[in-house]
């Protein structure tokens, strides 16, 4: 892995670097979501990095206590890579997969530990490298914004009554939140059982969210 540049998100350039990332495993609803709001962002004049979690190797939390004594994670696989795209961007759209009214096990992973690399004063913090090697950037940490899209199987109003879309968005912001990464609107699509595409309120709302989020409303 290269060594992290400690460079934030870029403003007053011009444009928004923004990094999409499908936490789905299939190509179904929240894929072809998070692609209409990635292209959104960049119609409206954003850099977008898309990135599937799929790709990734992110392991959970073995809970060794190693990160609050060293500033670093012991376990050796993606997650790195992955904090180091958020760290370098101005905003993330993250697609979630609804499980049981839960984000899916992948995700769940990446939620364990995200907040790790990213202490109270935006230091990164990456296995092998200590701080004084990772710049601190608080005003590129307070920068970075997110929006959140969702879909479950369950239709209306079940899904929003047993937390099917409720649940997994809530997770996800509450872990964004511990890392200084403020989620700024969602979107959640029920009724996916049926075959379901995005409609039009959906598709606008994805672009309207998007474009939000690249700083053009």
């Amino acid at each position: 892995m290269p060594a992290y540049s400690g460079a934030g998100p870029t403003k007053g350039v011009g444009f928004l670097r923004i990094v999409a990332i499908d936490a789905s495993t299939g190509r179904g609803v929240v894929s072809r979501s998070v692609e209409v709001a990635a292209r959104s962002a960049e119609a409206a004049g954003a850099t977008v990095e898309r990135v599937r979690l799929a790709d990734y190797d992110v392991r959970y939390c073995t809970g060794c206590k190693m990160c609050r004594l060293t500033g670093t994670c012991k376990i050796d696989d993606d997650l790195p890579r992955l904090a180091e795209l958020i760290a370098s961007s101005d905003g993330v759209i993250f697609g979630v997969p609804s499980y049981f009214r839960k984000a899916d096990r992948p995700l769940q992973a990446v939620m364990d530990r995200l907040a790790r690399y990213f202490s109270a004063n935006g230091q990164l913090r990456l296995p092998g490298f200590s701080e004084r090697e990772v710049p601190s950037s608080p005003q590129a940490r307070a920068a970075r914004r997110a929006i959140i899209i969702t879909a479950t199987a369950a239709p209306e109003p079940i899904a929003t009554f047993f937390g099917y879309t409720s649940g997994p968005i809530r997770e996800l912001r509450r872990s964004l939140s511990t890392g200084g990464i403020q989620t700024i609107g969602s979107l959640a699509v029920s009724g996916t059982w049926t075959g379901h595409d995005l409609d039009e309120w959906e598709t606008d709302k994805a672009r309207s969210l998007a474009r939000l989020l690249a700083g053009r409303i």
